[in-house]
């Protein structure tokens, strides 16, 4: 009598049971690549937010109350209702715990702003300077430089960039920013921005970043 040959049921059974569990093991690997390549592309995007949002404000920070090349002394107004507000052109609004409600400030009109100014300094660097409203051409001699009142607030958790009557969202996930000062150097602010993804695939993360108005007049 031959001997039967292949498997038998047990067999078969324990080979099917072995690839499952093979095939378990690969889909948890793939599983948990994909949300590694996942928190991974998540940690980039927020620090390349973070950047661009810190950097930007700091920028704006260190140009607040840069007024062209005279002395703020110097400087007159065709509407004297906004003097005051050249004399602090630096505001800040927030919570016992740090947390910035509202940064407003004055500063030179960037490249990428939009519509007209919010007022145009017209100067000759020797003698002269005036503030006027909206837009204005430089004279003879002169120069003009565009201004603007650029205020940084959140609203739920995204940071907003108000000029001009109008607003634009900077950047999204904001958990939390917060602004302090140093009493040894009370000129520097302190800037401290935490994002989180609310699909929490991440820890959220904390970027810190230090500013300071170069104009030491005010």
């Amino acid at each position: 009598m031959n001997d039967q040959k292949g498997f038998s049921l047990v067999e078969s059974l324990i080979a099917l049971s072995l690839g499952l569990l093979l095939m378990l093991a690969c889909s948890r690997l793939f599983l948990g690549a994909i949300q590694v390549w996942q928190s991974q592309a998540l940690a980039a995007h927020l620090q390349d937010d973070a950047r661009f949002a810190l950097l930007r404000m700091a920028r704006d920070i260190r140009m607040a109350g840069m007024t062209g090349c005279l002395r703020h002394e110097a400087i007159t107004f065709a509407d004297a209702t906004v003097a005051d507000s050249f004399r602090q052109p630096l505001s800040v609004d927030r919570a016992n715990d740090g947390s910035l409600r509202a940064l407003s400030l004055i500063a030179g009109e960037s490249g990428e702003a939009g519509g007209p100014p919010d007022w145009t300094l017209v100067t000759d660097c020797l003698t002269s300077a005036r503030v006027y409203p909206g837009a204005r051409s430089a004279g003879a001699g002169q120069i003009a430089l565009p201004l603007r009142r650029l205020t940084y607030r959140l609203q739920g958790r995204q940071l907003l960039l108000s000029s001009g009557g109008s607003s634009a969202v900077l950047i999204n996930n904001v958990s939390a920013l917060r602004l302090m000062f140093d009493p040894a150097a009370p000129r520097e602010l302190h800037l401290s921005l935490t994002l989180s993804d609310p699909r929490e695939l991440g820890a959220a993360q904390t970027y810190q970043l230090t500013a300071a108005p170069r104009n030491r007049l005010f």
